[in-house]
């Protein structure tokens, strides 16, 4: 499919070094930056590129429309927008490690479309069907909260493409409005590219947004495949954005980005960053029948009807059983989120729940990822999830957007279920740690054993230290996961 016509040229050679402006820190400035949100910047040997952060939005290239939208709604950029917006602005790959909640979308939308702008990227005419911009994301809440960023800053058409729903409508609105950034889930893209009604050739500006997902077992030969109909690295430019980054899945990330910077804020230097505002309380529990008491307690004390609490399971048999608990145990607003519900139903969930007409909001890890409600107060981790960036991830549905917030989790060593929980044991005291959390001593006395993971000897990489699995680790907890395929072929 050819791509629509061109709507000026490119520039021969557009000027993409970064002016440096008041709203640039100063050197000094800029250590005490770092300093003080504990970044760290891995730039490739031989690569030069000015890293100075920005102080403000006002910058050198950015189209003064995007600069007022951000004014009108943010005090000023979060550290992983200050850091990486000059470093993209440079036609820099990228690689942002950052918590959860903070401006990851705008830290990769602002660029392209101030580039768009600038005329440093071509612009087709519309309708066209050969997207510009692609951002995959591994669940359609967060492809579609993604989609709701990029269309409020309103310069070029946005189409949101995820599975579960008829294709037909997708298509006619490619052919109909066309589609300048396109927003998917790996599955349905891949239906629509494989029919030819998207073509990924003249892609200039990839994201893989939670891209540890993306990249790891479930979803890496899909992603493979659509990356490999699009120009090469070095000919588009590539961003990936998550709260966690895992070495095996780093070495798997430098397959798809030409000589990339990357950007840790917070305690990168295990893959894995908690959100400090989140005040974390792990309880160590004996016996897994102690749990649904130790639940009604927690809920007691902490649950009112106008409250956002998110309670997590491991599988869908579990959230269903804690949804028919809770309601006879007279929580008439509980709602469970899990992978067997239509479109439809999830989509009213989320919706209710985002208006506190549910809630406590019951899920699986399907929910975990990409979910962006705001003012979520709790979050209690009913059983542990097989990852400790699951867990991560969990716990950062809540301190969003500068907010506190409180997870709860049950630690169970002596679980019978699908894991052993007690082999996350030093995991978890290194996140709580890292976080300037308290570790209970049960669960220290708990990681200084064998089946702790003390005594897991582990390879160091350079930049993300010792904390990562092997990549037969990750396959054997993949094999654990249940996969539901939300991109049917329903048409």
């Amino acid at each position: 499919m050819a791509a629509g016509k061109r709507n000026g040229e490119q520039k021969d050679k557009p000027n993409t070094k970064v002016k440096k402006q008041k709203t640039l820190l100063t050197v000094d400035d800029a250590k005490a930056f770092f300093e003080e949100n504990s970044i760290k910047v891995h730039i490739p040997e031989g690569k030069d590129i000015d890293i100075t952060p920005l102080a403000g939005f006002q910058f050198d290239g950015f189209a003064k429309r995007l600069v007022k939208y951000c004014q009108s709604k943010f005090a000023k950029p979060t550290p992983i927008q200050a850091c990486t917006w000059p470093l993209i602005m440079q036609k820099s790959d990228v690689c942002g490690i950052a918590k959860t909640g903070s401006g990851k979308t705008l830290a990769f939308a602002l660029p392209y479309l101030s580039m768009s702008r600038l005329g440093q990227l071509e612009v087709f005419e519309q309708p066209c069907a050969s997207p510009r911009f692609v951002a995959m994301a591994p669940t359609r809440e967060l492809a579609m909260q993604i989609a709701e960023v990029c269309s409020d800053l309103g310069l070029y058409p946005v189409q949101c493409i995820y599975g579960g729903v008829p294709k037909h409508d997708q298509r006619q609105a490619l052919t109909g409005t066309g589609v300048d950034m396109a927003i998917c889930t790996p599955g349905r893209l891949q239906d629509l590219v494989d029919e030819e009604s998207l073509d990924l050739s003249s892609v200039q500006y990839l994201v893989l947004d939670e891209a540890d997902r993306m990249l790891d077992m479930g979803f890496i030969d899909v992603v493979k495949a659509l990356i490999g109909k699009m120009p090469k690295a070095g000919k588009r430019q590539t961003c990936m954005f998550s709260a966690t980054w895992p070495a095996t899945v780093h070495a798997l990330a430098t397959k798809f980005l030409s000589e990339p910077v990357h950007v840790g804020i917070g305690s990168v230097d295990e893959g894995m960053v908690a959100n400090t505002a989140i005040r974390q309380l792990v309880e160590v529990i004996k016996s897994e029948k102690d749990k649904p008491t130790r639940l009604l307690q927690h809920l007691k004390k902490h649950y009112s009807p106008d409250k956002k609490v998110i309670i997590f399971g491991l599988y869908k048999k579990e959230t269903a059983w804690l949804e028919k608990f809770l309601w006879e145990k007279g929580y008439e607003k509980v709602i469970a989120l899990q992978g067997d519900m239509s479109q439809d139903k999830r989509t009213q969930a989320i919706t209710d729940f985002k208006a506190t007409e549910k809630t406590p909001l019951i899920a699986t890890d399907v929910a975990s990822r990409g979910l962006d409600v705001q003012d979520v107060e709790l979050v209690i981790n009913y059983t542990f999830p097989l990852t400790i960036e699951d867990y991560v991830h969990r716990i950062g549905r809540t301190g969003r957007a500068g907010k506190k917030g409180l997870a709860i989790c049950f630690f169970c060593p002596d679980s019978k279920g699908a894991q052993d929980e007690k082999a996350h044991a030093g995991d978890l005291c290194k996140v709580l740690r890292d976080a300037g959390q308290e570790v209970p001593q049960e669960l220290q006395s708990i990681a200084q054993t064998s089946g702790g993971n003390k005594a897991t000897k582990k390879k160091a990489h350079p930049l993300f230290g010792a904390h990562f699995k092997s990549a037969e680790q990750v396959a054997a907890l993949e094999a654990k996961k249940v996969h539901t395929t939300f991109d049917s072929d329903d048409e």
